[in-house]
């Protein structure tokens, strides 16, 4: 994980609206999703804007992105 101070500086968004597709896109970041998403139909992730958000299946963000489902998630 990018330290929050440099977070704008190394991917271009400011807290709150970095989002998957925009970090693989611009910079080809890999990305992880916790594998309990996969337990849900849908889940909702940053549109690239603060306060914007979408509603995505998370196989079908992780295709697009070429995400890796693992276990992040702490207790």
């Amino acid at each position: 994980m990018i330290p929050q101070k440099d977070l704008q500086k190394t991917t271009g968004y400011v807290h709150g609206a970095n989002n998957p597709v925009g970090i693989h896109q611009k910079h080809q970041f890999p990305i992880f999703i916790d594998k309990v998403a996969l337990e849900a139909p849908l889940m909702i992730v940053s549109a690239g804007e603060v306060g914007r958000s979408i509603h995505i299946n998370p196989q079908e963000l992780a295709t697009f992105v070429h995400a890796t489902f693992a276990d992040i998630c702490e207790d």
